[in-house]
């Protein structure tokens, strides 16, 4: 979690659509948010799943079966969501130092060798799409642009 820690954080439930494979490997994913107003909360995890979302996003949820269930972003924070999958799980840490030198934050899933990276607004594009787009050719990793800022 990102935010504070006097805010009043909560879990939303994000509804999956798995592919033909069974990606992604579960048919939903709660994220953790910050309630700033009547239905309205404030991502504060990177998602490893859901897409469309982003770190700071306020979004909206409704209350279904005792469960606050994502409905819609209504403010885009500016921030992307990326997913790295890495080929060798030795190099994972290596692969989180690297992006957090970009400027980026990085979560560890609990599968091997994923990692989801929140892309704040500041961080350069060009330099982080080269550093992308390297390591895919190197065959290190595969990466998915899971949200890409909406302004």
């Amino acid at each position: 979690m990102t935010g504070s820690s006097t805010a009043q954080h909560v879990k939303l439930l994000f509804h999956l659509e798995q592919d033909e494979d069974g990606y992604p490997p579960a048919s939903a994913e709660t994220l953790w948010a910050i309630t700033v107003g009547e239905g309205l909360y404030k991502i504060d995890n990177i998602p490893f799943f859901a897409t469309g979302v982003a770190v700071e996003d306020i979004v909206s949820a409704e209350l279904e079966a005792g469960q606050l269930v994502y409905k819609d972003v209504v403010h885009p924070s500016g921030h992307s969501t990326l997913r790295v999958a890495v080929y060798n799980h030795e190099e994972v840490p290596r692969v989180h130092e690297l992006f957090k030198q970009l400027g980026c934050a990085t979560e560890q899933s609990h599968l091997r060798g994923l990692i989801a990276i929140d892309v704040p607004p500041s961080v350069s594009w060009d330099e982080l799409r080269r550093v992308l787009d390297m390591g895919r050719e190197q065959d290190r990793w595969d990466y998915e642009e899971a949200c890409l800022a909406r302004s």
